[in-house]
Order: C-alpha cells, then sequence, then structure tokens
C-alpha cells in the first residue's frame, strides 16, 4: 500500500477526513439472480427485426438455427448465393413475374429486390429440410 499517494486515504471532495478502510457495502440480491432462459416457443413472439438480428449475430448457435426455422415459417427463404432473405409479395398485376422483398442487413429494412438471377432467384433458396431443427 502506498501510504504517501492520494488514492489510498481519499474519500471524497466533500469529506474532511481521510478514509481509513473501503466502506462497507453489500450487494442487493437481485443481481445475484440469472436471468431466465430463452425458450425457443418464444421466437414465435419476435419481430422479424429481432429474428433476423439472432440470425446474423448468432453464428453456428442453436439459436440461429431457431431463428431460421421461425423465419421460414413465417414465409421468408434464405438464399444461399447471396447470403439474404426474401418473401415473396404478393401478386401484382402490373409485374409479369414474382417480386421479391429482402431483408437489407446494411439498413436493418427490408427492401423490394430488382435484381436478377441466372436460373430465377427462388432456385436459389435454401431447402425446407436443411432448415429444420433435428432433435439431437
Amino acid at each position: 500500500m502506498c501510504h504517501r499517494c492520494l488514492y489510498s486515504t481519499f474519500a471524497s471532495p466533500w469529506v474532511d477526513t481521510p478514509a481509513t478502510k473501503d466502506p462497507h457495502f453489500t450487494l442487493p440480491s437481485c443481481y445475484n439472480m440469472q436471468p431466465p432462459a430463452l425458450k425457443t416457443g418464444h421466437l414465435q413472439e419476435f419481430t422479424l427485426e429481432t429474428l433476423f438480428y439472432i440470425f446474423y449475430t448468432m453464428p453456428r448457435d442453436s439459436l440461429q438455427a431457431y431463428a431460421a426455422q421461425e423465419l421460414y415459417r413465417r414465409e421468408w427463404r434464405y438464399h444461399q448465393e447471396l447470403r439474404l432473405w426474401f418473401a415473396l409479395l404478393a401478386p401484382d398485376k402490373k409485374q409479369p413475374g414474382p417480386q421479391y422483398a429482402y431483408f437489407d442487413i446494411k439498413t436493418w429494412e427490408k427492401r423490394l429486390f430488382s435484381g436478377s438471377i441466372p436460373g430465377g432467384l427462388a432456385a436459389g433458396f435454401l431447402p425446407l429440410a436443411d432448415v429444420q431443427v433435428k432433435p439431437a
């Protein structure tokens, strides 16, 4: 212990007497509680943005797989080559072919897909069987 250092005796700028020992305190018991575990059934209640957050920020985690499964349940499809999620939009009489929206991870919002992919966009979607979480 440094006897001549200010920090070893400095208690507060509002106290005239130097500190001689650490103040006594107890940690409230609520700080020692563990948060409840996230159950996969909770994913049904999450917003799309939350599911995308789980998918993109938890690689190789079981929650990533469950988030993908929930996104497929909500009619979103993952494109393997583009590494983006797509949803088929309702048919528009003005458009000759199917239109898709995708989730843009840079702006964190849904956008209309206007590109073209050789063989068609739907050909690159991950099959549902590959998304299903298999019981251990």
